[in-house]
C-alpha cells in the first residue's frame, strides 16, 4: 500500500482561518468601540453648548421681562418713557455672549413696552492657532 503525500497540508488551514476572523472581528470592535466614544465625547461637548445656550436664552428673558415691567411702571407714573434703546449682554460660555438690543416704546396693545431688535451670539475671544512648529521643510 501506498500512502498519499501531501494530505497533511490542510490541517492548519482551517487554524489559520479560524485565527484571522477572530483578529478581524477584535479589529472591527476596537474600531467601532473608538468611534462610538468619539460619538459620545462629541455629542456631551455639543449638549453642554446647547443647554449654555439656552440658560442664558433663559435668562435674557428674565431680564427682558424684568425691564418692561419697569418701563410700564414708568410709564403708569409719569405717563411716558424716557429711554428710546437699550441693550444686554449675557454670557453663554467663556467664549461667547449673547447680545440683545431692543427698542423701548410705549405699551402697545400686547401691553408690552420693549421689541427685541438683535439677538445674536457674538464670539468674545479668538481662538489661537499653535504655529510653533514648521510642517514644511523648505
Amino acid at each position: 500500500m501506498r500512502r498519499k503525500v501531501g494530505g497533511n497540508l490542510n490541517i492548519g488551514t482551517s487554524s489559520l482561518l479560524l485565527i484571522f476572523i477572530v483578529l478581524s472581528l477584535v479589529s472591527f470592535a476596537v474600531l467601532s468601540l473608538s468611534s462610538a466614544l468619539n460619538d459620545r465625547r462629541m455629542t456631551m461637548s455639543h449638549l453642554d453648548r446647547t443647554s449654555s445656550y439656552y440658560e442664558a436664552c433663559n435668562q435674557a428673558e428674565r431680564q427682558l421681562k424684568d425691564m418692561d415691567d419697569a418701563y410700564i411702571q414708568e410709564y403708569k407714573e409719569k405717563g411716558a418713557i424716557s429711554v428710546e434703546s437699550n441693550e444686554i449682554t449675557v454670557p453663554v460660555n467663556d467664549t461667547q455672549t449673547l447680545d440683545i438690543r431692543v427698542m423701548v416704546h410705549e405699551p402697545d396693545e400686547r401691553g408690552s413696552t420693549v421689541d427685541v431688535v438683535k439677538w445674536k451670539v457674538e464670539n468674545i475671544s479668538v481662538p489661537q492657532i499653535d504655529d510653533s512648529i514648521s510642517l514644511f521643510v523648505p
